[in-house]
């Protein structure tokens, strides 16, 4: 009863979450000021106010996110037994691993991979309905398959905290942002960052969700941190 009542919590959080994230887009205006960018209301002010450095900031918190979110897929994965799908997750993760600004075509690859290991571990799921193992199962390693949730409730924790950065970049001037010296690609990339970041963190949260239903459901132990993922905690 009590995994019961937890599952019940988790999954209302998530959909009160994922329901505020699509009221946002239509009704929130959203600001950059937590990455330094935008001093006003109007987008002359943002992009008068836009500086290069809130944007790489931005730039860098999504690819922490990513490479957090990829950890734990990399990990859940080989707790499945899926050990292809880990090294999928794995090379996605270093295209983000040079330092520098990935492009719009490593971010896309990224968002894609990432997609399509949720489908795999979801399926993966769904063949062990019920705690039923077959003989050419591989039995789930318990111990990893907590700590890739973990990693995967962190991942979801940074999407989320740059949410509301996400609606004023594509309000802002390119020529004012090149004349404050921006990097053409990071600016290319801040804006699939801003398309893009919304619809992942939907996902994402989808993920979570079955994540920790199959977790609950084989007794394995659900990390705190994944309460304050789906909006359950301040």
């Amino acid at each position: 009863m009590k995994k019961r009542a937890l599952l019940i919590s988790l999954l209302a959080s998530a959909g009160t979450v994922a329901g505020l994230l699509a009221s946002g887009a239509a009704n929130a205006q959203l600001n950059l000021k937590q990455f330094g960018i935008g001093g006003g209301d109007s987008s002359a002010e943002a992009s008068g106010a836009a500086s290069p450095g809130g944007l790489s900031q931005l730039l860098q918190t999504y690819v922490g996110a990513n490479q957090q979110v990829l950890s734990g897929q990399s990990t859940l994965a080989l707790a499945m037994g899926l050990s292809s799908a880990a090294g999928q997750a794995q090379q996605a993760a270093g295209l983000l691993a040079g330092g520098g600004t990935p492009s719009v075509s490593q971010l896309t690859q990224v968002g894609s991979t990432q997609q399509s290991l949720s489908q795999t571990l979801t399926q993966a799921f769904a063949s062990r309905a019920g705690g039923a193992c077959g003989a050419a199962q591989t039995p789930v390693n318990k111990q990893a398959f907590s700590e890739g949730l973990s990693s995967l409730a962190k991942g979801v924790s940074q999407y989320s905290s740059m949410q509301s950065g996400l609606g004023s970049i594509g309000q802002m001037n390119p020529s004012s942002l090149l004349q404050a010296g921006m990097n053409p690609q990071t600016m290319q990339s801040a804006s699939y960052i801003a398309q893009s970041a919304p619809g992942q963190l939907q996902s994402l949260m989808s993920t979570l969700s079955s994540v920790v239903q199959f977790a609950l459901s084989h007794g394995i132990t659900v990390p705190s941190i994944v309460k304050s993922a789906l909006g359950g905690a301040q």
